[in-house]
């Protein structure tokens, strides 16, 4: 490197030589050998002067060439060292098919925006098969379930679970690369495994839902809690040990784990297994379980979640039930309200095929079925049927006052209501007591085709609702008791309607014994239903009131006035002829058609109809009341304001 770095030095210096410093350095020379040859003194000092200026010039010459070649030689190695692979490289195309004549090689520099295109004299077409498929775009149902009612609307509970739960044994088959997995309810009262769901590549899965607990893996699993893996199975061994398939599937791995889901039991057992196989031999190790683990955990959150939000959704149903029935009651407190409100809140709370309530029959002096609904259109009991009390189901449960429930009729094989019933013996059944703190009124039955069919929530739930219309059913009961002591209507100031009957029912008889008179009066306001709709009920009842009264202040001591009916006053004018009745009523239909009545600041008056009936010999009570009911009908078909005599 340093004998180049003189070369390079000697052939700068010789180019100098070439340019107006090398002259200079020549001119320095040439005064040198002049000054050898003069022999003055003034004159050598002179050419000393000019040579030594000389050679300072050809010093500095040289000093500065050789600074100058070192720059360039650092300057040549920095852009050798720093440029761009592509800034000063030449491409090249070199063609390596030769032709068929023993040509050479062809190498050729190409610019920079040429294209390579290699050569086609022996290349082949790409074939259709290996061309690259175009990528599609990902769109949003890749992340989200358009589609899905779930986002739709409101989801009940158990949708929005079972949702969930195959989401997430989709999720979980793909991360597990397995055959099939599935999620099973464990129920120990019925001694069932009841799948729930499944994500599955087999075609002969399972297609009941339930399968008795036994010595398969996924029971074993919800018998002892313990996981079960099992890597090498054999045809005979999967016959044995897994249940959810129809026909043998060649599954050669298998691993099952217990879901929790804790509700206060200090020694809990799973309330479900998952279980996941596949066709591989040990597909299944200690880092699937782990990982299986984190998916039981949640499932076990999502049962928890689905739980609460049922009870939720099952007590303000209930209490929406209980609302309705109610109000319904408070508009018409009767038997018949609370028996249909029943039977219409029981549909909206549970699912059933039959339903039955039974009270007690005066007339029939028995447990007879008051309201018979029938779903389906099959044979069934029908109302007013009396109950086998001693045998049956419902004399069971009226009798202990407890709830009882049939999972399965056919295996039990008991009389629900009487011996005789000709009805079919499968399915589920519910029997509720109608009763309150003192006494049972009779019972609600409710049927369905499904068996096990009412879960220990509903069963509660509509005990709940049947203690409400119990409730009911106590209030207008007593209420009638009451009314059964109490003589006087409160609203007429006159006797009620029992005791009327009553009275009328011994008068009748005294006549009889004794030969005398009777006439029975009928009287009602004209027009009521329109006073009803001006006054309202409590104005009507005002008008009803002074009614009474100008009846009252007309009778006799001994006569009897009261409540006959809810609209018609009844008149009893002891040792009377219906000639005489007539006439006396014509003067208190005048009486009343001219009595100004004054409420809420207006005046007006009202007209009354009437109608009479004389008791004649060998007549019955009830048959005084329908010769006066049918002249009464006459008036008022007469236009009202007039008196009939039968």
């Amino acid at each position: 490197m340093a004998d180049g770095g003189t070369k390079a030095v000697v052939k700068a210096f010789g180019q100098k030589l070439l340019t107006a410093n090398g002259i200079v350095a020549l001119l320095g020379v040439a005064v040198l050998i002049i000054g050898l040859f003069i022999g003055s003194v003034v004159g050598r000092i002179i050419c000393a002067i000019i040579l030594l200026g000389a050679a300072t010039f050809i010093f500095l010459s040289w000093r500065k060439s050789s600074q100058t070649y070192q720059d360039v030689t650092e300057e040549n190695e920095e852009d050798l060292y720093s440029q761009h692979p592509e800034d000063h490289m030449k491409k090249l195309l070199f063609d390596d098919y030769q032709s068929s004549d023993g040509g050479k090689f062809m190498v050729k520099e190409i610019q920079e925006e040429e294209a390579v295109v290699p050569s086609t004299k022996s290349a082949q077409p790409v074939p259709i098969s290996q061309k690259e498929e175009p990528v599609r775009e990902l769109e949003m149902a890749d992340f989200f379930d358009l589609d899905s009612d779930i986002f739709r609307c409101e989801a009940e509970p158990r949708s929005e679970f079972n949702f969930l739960l195959n989401k997430t044994l989709i999720a979980l088959k793909e991360v597990l690369f397995a055959h099939s997995v599935a999620f099973f309810w464990a129920n120990r009262d019925k001694g069932k495994m009841v799948l729930e769901a499944n994500a599955t590549d087999s075609q002969d899965f399972m297609t009941a839902k339930r399968f008795p607990i036994g010595d398969d893996v996924v029971s074993q699993v919800a018998k002892t809690g313990k996981p079960q893996l099992l890597g090498r199975l054999n045809p005979v061994s999967e016959r044995e040990l897994v249940h959810y398939y129809t026909t043998t599937e060649y599954i050669n791995s298998i691993l099952a784990v217990p879901v929790y889901f804790l509700n206060g039991s200090k020694d809990p057992l799973p309330v479900g297994v998952i279980s996941a196989d596949s066709k591989a031999e040990d597909a299944f190790g200690p880092e699937t379980l782990r990982l299986l683990g984190q998916f039981t955990k949640l499932v076990s959150a999502l049962i928890k979640s689905y739980t609460e939000k049922y009870d939720l959704l099952l007590d303000s149903e209930l209490l929406s039930s209980i609302r309705r029935l109610q109000d319904r009651i408070k508009s018409d407190p009767s038997e018949f309200t609370i028996l249909n409100s029943l039977a219409e809140e029981a549909n909206r709370l549970l699912n059933w095929d039959y339903l039955t309530i039974a009270l007690y029959g005066d007339e029939k002096r028995g447990w007879v079925l008051q309201k018979v609904v029938n779903k389906t259109g099959q044979a069934y009991v029908t109302p007013d049927q009396v109950l086998d009390f001693s045998n049956s189901v419902v004399g069971r449960v009226i009798k202990t006052n407890t709830v009882e429930v049939i999972d399965n009729l056919s295996a039990q094989g008991s009389i629900r209501f009487h011996s005789t019933e000709q009805i079919d013996s499968s399915g589920s059944f519910l029997c509720v007591p109608i009763s309150s703190y003192n006494r049972c009124y009779g019972a609600l039955t409710l049927e369905s085709k499904v068996k096990a069919n009412f879960s220990g929530s509903e069963v509660e739930t509509i005990y709940r609702l049947v203690e409400n219309a119990a409730l009911a059913l106590e209030v207008l009961y007593v209420n009638d008791l009451v009314k059964d002591f109490v003589v006087v209507d409160h609203v007429t100031g006159s006797f009620n309607k029992q005791h009327f009957l009553k009275k009328l029912e011994e008068e009748v008889q005294r006549a009889d014994d004794f030969g005398t008179e009777l006439a029975l009066v009928s009287i009602v306001i004209d027009e009521m239903k329109e006073l009803v709709n001006r006054h309202g009920k409590e104005g009507f009842d005002s008008i009803l009131y002074q009614v009474v009264r100008i009846v009252r202040s007309n009778l006799r001591p001994y006569d009897v006035v009261g409540k006959q009916d809810a609209d018609r006053i009844g008149v009893l004018l002891i040792d009377t002829a219906a000639s005489e009745a007539y006439l006396w009523v014509e003067r208190i239909r005048n009486q009343i058609a001219s009595h100004i009545i004054t409420l809420d600041g207006k005046s007006f008056s009202v007209t009354v109809s009437a109608g009479v009936c004389g008791l004649s010999e060998s007549m019955r009570k009830d048959e005084l009341i329908a010769g006066t009911s049918q002249v009464l009908q006459k008036a008022i078909e007469g236009g009202g304001n007039l008196v009939r005599v039968f």
